[in-house]
This record gives structure tokens, C-alpha cells and sequence, in this order.
């Protein structure tokens, strides 16, 4: 059984100094990927798109989880140091909270993860030399305390079509959203509530939108063949856009505007990262108002 149970000590979706803000309090490594305080029951994963070139391409998956690769530059990874704590985090009593770095030495906090299994995968090491590196498969819990307290339990079989998904009434929907990972399950239980949340996150924005794009407050372009408006949901705490899944996080918007934040260039006007921090703004008032 797994033990998925809250830390107050960080705050989802909240930018921290990591060198003050962590390591100033915890300690653990300051460089790299996977810092393990010596005295704390913490572990810190830290993830970036800087990591990419060198194999390290962490991500959100359609079923909700996070895929992480290990620590390791040269060769083939071992289970070892930063990996070996990862895999064992459970068995240690030891909580892994995952940040993405955002530059200058700060880190936004997406939420507090176990460590469901992991498995291995032919990727780049620093040198471009192909390696048996390890991917771990997480699931992350970004709700917080307000959210556990506000959501009710779901009903129903959500092993089901999603025509049948789009007949929820909304307040189901984001009910399910945000309903908190059980606080001892097994790890089929987590991914299968994992699955629901990303489900039930995509489909809520976009009822929530109401046809309407989020960002430009124009129309969707077009039906899709099930006769709704086509909109595309959003992350705007992203990697890689499919960020952790949360109402609160995640924005309904036409092909135009979600074009716009990966491509907009700055001699055009449409800077994407301004855009894209526009756009956090408005979903903070549309979740909060």
C-alpha cells in the first residue's frame, strides 16, 4: 500500500528561491537534479527544459503521471545515491516534492509525488552517446489543504466513454479534479485516480469556457464532430504544457492563443512567456472569483 499523505511545508504552484528557500532550511545538494537533505525526511526533485539536450526529458504523460529521469551524465545509469533514494523514498519515510526550475535560482513547487514504479529507457548521456537510463514513473499530487477540505467523493464508473464523460455535471467534474490522491492506496489505485484527474481536469476547462476562449474571449473557431466548441486546454505551470493537473492551472483556449504562447516572438508583439503569464493572471480570477 501506498502512503500519500499532504506536506504543509510547500505550496503548489508557489515560486521558492531554491538556494534560500530550500537548501537555506533543509540543506541537500545544491546542484542537480536530486537533492536529498541529510536531515530531513525530504527529497527534492527538480526539473527543467534546460535538461533536455542531455537526455534528461521530463514529462507529464497522457495518463497523468510524471515520468523523471534518474541522475547520471556519462554512461549507463545506475540505481545508485539520488536514484536509489527515489526508488526507496517509501520504504525510508521520506517525502519526494518535485519543483521546475524557472531560472535565476527559482523553482515553482508542483506538488508533493511517490514514486509508483520505474523502468529503463535508450536515451542521450552528456555526450551524446545513446544509455540505459532510468525513468521513474510518478504520480503528483498538486491539490492543496482548501482542496481536500471542498471536495466531495465522486460517484460513478469513470471507466467510461467520453460522451459520457462530457454528461457530468460540472461540479462533478472539478469535484474529481480536485479530489486529493487516497491517503493510503495501492499503486493501481493512485494511476487510476491519476487518469481521472487529467480527464476530468481537460474536460472541465472546457465546459467551464463555455465555447469561449479564455485568453482572446473570442468564439471557438469551429465544432469538433461531437458538436462542441473546439478549444485545447492549456497548462500554464507547464512542462513541456501538459503541467500538473489542476482547474486552477489549466486554461481552455482557441489553436490561435495556445499557438501564441509556444510561438509568439517579442518583435512581433506576442512575446509567448508574457502571454503565457497574462493568461496565469485571468485563470487565477475565473478559478478565485
Amino acid at each position: 500500500m501506498l502512503n500519500f499523505e499532504s506536506s504543509p511545508s510547500f505550496e503548489p504552484g508557489r515560486v521558492y528561491n531554491r538556494r534560500e528557500d530550500l537548501h537555506g532550511h533543509y540543506g541537500g545538494q545544491r546542484q542537480g537534479g536530486i537533492s536529498t537533505p541529510a536531515d530531513c525526511d525530504l527529497i527534492f526533485l527538480f526539473t527543467s527544459a534546460a535538461g533536455q539536450e542531455y537526455g534528461y526529458r521530463d514529462e507529464f504523460r497522457p495518463d497523468g503521471t510524471f515520468w523523471y529521469v534518474g541522475e547520471g551524465q556519462e554512461g549507463h545509469m545506475e540505481m545508485t545515491r539520488g536514484n536509489r533514494a527515489i526508488r526507496d523514498h517509501r520504504a525510508d519515510s521520506k517525502a519526494l516534492h518535485l519543483f521546475e526550475g524557472l531560472g535565476e535560482g527559482l523553482v515553482r513547487h508542483l506538488g508533493q509525488a511517490v514514486c509508483l514504479s520505474h523502468h529503463r529507457e535508450d536515451r542521450p548521456d552528456v555526450h551524446g552517446n545513446m544509455r540505459s537510463a532510468i525513468v521513474f514513473e510518478l504520480a503528483v499530487e498538486p491539490t492543496n489543504g482548501r482542496d481536500a477540505d471542498s471536495a466531495r467523493k465522486p460517484t460513478g464508473d469513470y471507466k467510461e466513454s467520453s460522451r459520457k464523460w462530457w454528461t457530468r455535471p460540472q461540479e462533478e467534474l472539478r469535484a474529481l479534479a480536485v479530489q486529493p490522491f487516497p491517503t493510503s492506496a495501492s499503486e493501481e489505485e493512485i494511476r487510476e485516480a491519476a487518469y481521472r484527474r487529467s480527464k476530468a481536469v481537460k474536460i472541465y476547462v472546457k465546459k467551464r469556457a463555455d465555447g469561449v476562449c479564455e485568453g482572446c474571449g473570442n468564439d471557438a473557431p469551429f465544432h469538433t464532430t461531437a458538436g462542441r466548441p473546439y478549444l485545447e486546454a492549456h497548462h500554464v505551470h507547464r512542462v513541456s504544457d501538459a503541467g500538473p493537473d489542476h482547474p486552477r492551472w489549466v486554461i481552455a483556449l482557441c489553436p490561435n492563443c495556445h499557438r501564441r504562447v509556444h510561438h509568439g516572438q517579442v518583435h512581433h508583439g506576442q512575446d509567448g512567456e508574457q502571454y503565457n503569464k497574462r493568461l496565469a493572471s485571468q485563470l487565477d480570477e475565473i478559478e478565485l472569483s
